[in-house]
């Protein structure tokens, strides 16, 4: 267990730091400097053990993050930050851990018990000399009474007026003070010091829970045999029928598997011809059908697999069957990702096209590693540390890249090809306003070709109310990008800023 007081001091330092870098200010630099000082803190005061794979895995992803939100400013970045952190913590609480949910779990509890650990110290004068603090645990003993005279105080205003002008008067007086006070008081920085407080107390001050680093202590990546007692010869009876269920199964799960996958290879790898329909119900039937398919994957397995019927002798059939539905599994991952290919070819670029892109990866990971557990004998815990530390990389890997311009430069440089979508492309974030800000013979000429390619039903936003609001947001970031501090810098932002300001000093 850590050293208590050492991340006491370590919590009140940094919510001081943390109220001198955010009060009044928006997520930038601040967020990269406060989280490189925590890190050399944990660095400094020997909290890191740079031997420690975990350590410098977990800690190294939190120091991407940020770095992340400074220099691609999204909102997934900073949730990843976040995320980061999470792991991170559960990790520093205890470095040895072989799973990211033992590590979730640790951190989740220490949301809480790192509060009550503070405000125990807090409350019995540890922290400085708890003359205040114990003034004020002493004072508890009034509440009660305080709640009975202000519910008679209530009666009384109600039954006599001149006792209620009394009481006015008396309220008035003291929203007056406050109102004085309100001079000489930023409540918005108290505000700022007591959420860093409490997120400084989750980072610095940690707690074990015992049973989670037991579980996760003895938990094993193989299957164990458990033998028992043969009271008959040979195998027993559940064993038979369990197998015999598992072998029927599997072959009408592949025969029906191969009959779909064999139709989207035909269709939808090779023959697909677009009827000018909106694509999206196409890509999410065969997205919905892989989800299913992959849940009885996994059911299927960890069911049948879950036992002795991995050391069966007779088992190598079941097994065949078994690799060849993750095969099929992996043919229709496949297609479900040619599926999207052609969404993207014909609808352009979208947050959830992408997110689509990335879970197919996954799923991929996910099958590699349910073979593995059918050949190799390997144990559910596996399969759950695996692929959350997959996850986890996948998560951390994504928050890298700049989605915004990607997504909005593809989208424009390929409207001769792909559906251009104003209203959609036009909330994008300040980051891109350069790429949205065409001039208005560059979105006529867009319409212009649009209207040729395409026919839809639906009402779409007009060239001209889209120009309007892309210059209106275009004055808005100018004069908020101008009124930021150094504390909310990011690079994004100040290379749009940049290129406007160069695109307005033009004749």
């Amino acid at each position: 267990m850590m050293d208590f007081k050492k991340g006491l001091n370590g919590a009140l330092l940094f919510a001081v730091l943390f109220t001198l870098l955010f009060h009044n200010q928006y997520l930038g630099l601040n967020i990269l400097i406060i989280e490189t000082a925590a890190l050399l803190w944990l660095a400094f005061t020997k909290q890191i053990d740079f031997r420690n794979r975990n350590h410098l895995i977990f800690g190294s992803g939190f120091f991407i993050t940020a770095l992340a939100v400074v220099f691609v400013f999204s909102d997934y970045a900073v949730v990843m930050n976040f995320l980061a952190l999470f792991v991170f913590v559960g990790i520093l609480i205890y470095p040895q851990a072989r799973s990211l949910v033992s590590s979730a779990k640790l951190s989740f509890f220490n949301i809480f018990y790192a509060q009550i650990r503070f405000m125990d110290a807090f409350f019995t004068g540890k922290l400085g000399s708890g003359k205040i603090a114990r003034a004020l645990w002493k004072f508890r003993i009034f509440s009660v009474p305080v709640i009975i005279i202000s519910v008679f105080v209530m009666f009384y205003r109600i039954s006599n007026p001149v006792f209620n002008r009394l009481v006015i008067k008396i309220f008035d007086s003291i929203e007056k003070f406050f109102d004085m006070m309100s001079f000489t008081l930023d409540f918005t920085l108290i505000f700022t010091f007591f959420f860093g407080l409490i997120l400084c107390n989750y980072f610095f001050i940690r707690n074990t829970n015992e049973q989670t680093i037991k579980d996760d202590a003895n938990a094993s990546d193989e299957i164990v045999r458990i033998k028992r007692k043969r009271y008959w010869r040979g195998l027993t009876t559940g064993l038979k029928g369990e197998l015999r269920a598992g072998v029927f199964l599997l072959i009408g799960l592949n025969a029906i598997l191969l009959v779909v996958n064999s139709i989207d290879v035909y269709w939808v790898w090779f023959n697909f011809r677009w009827n000018g329909d909106f694509l999206k119900q196409f890509v999410h039937e065969g997205t919905y059908l892989l989800l299913l398919s992959i849940v009885c994957s996994i059911l299927v397995v960890l069911y049948f697999f879950r036992g002795n019927l991995n050391f069966y002798s007779a088992n190598k059939f079941i097994k065949g069957l078994c690799i060849l539905w993750i095969v099929q599994n992996a043919v229709l991952t496949v297609s479900v990702g040619v599926r999207n290919f052609h969404y993207i070819r014909y609808f352009a670029l979208a947050y959830k096209r992408i997110a689509l892109i990335i879970f197919l990866v996954f799923v991929i990971c996910w099958l590699y590693t349910v073979a593995l557990k059918v050949l190799q004998k390997k144990s559910s815990f596996y399969l759950i540390r695996t692929n959350a530390f997959v996850l986890y990389i996948l998560f951390i890997s994504a928050s890298v890249f700049n989605w915004d311009q990607f997504i909005v430069s593809y989208n424009f440089r390929n409207y001769k090809e792909s559906f251009v979508d104003l209203d959609y492309n036009s909330d994008f974030s300040d980051k891109v306003l350069p790429e949205l800000d065409k001039s208005q013979n560059e979105l006529s000429e867009i319409d212009q070709m649009q209207q040729t390619k395409f026919h839809f039903d639906t009402e779409l936003m007009p060239v001209a109310i889209f120009h309007n609001k892309i210059q209106r947001r275009k004055k808005e970031f100018i004069h908020k990008w101008e009124s930021k501090s150094i504390l909310s810098w990011n690079y994004p932002e100040s290379q749009a800023y940049e290129s406007l300001k160069r695109s307005e000093s033009k004749p």
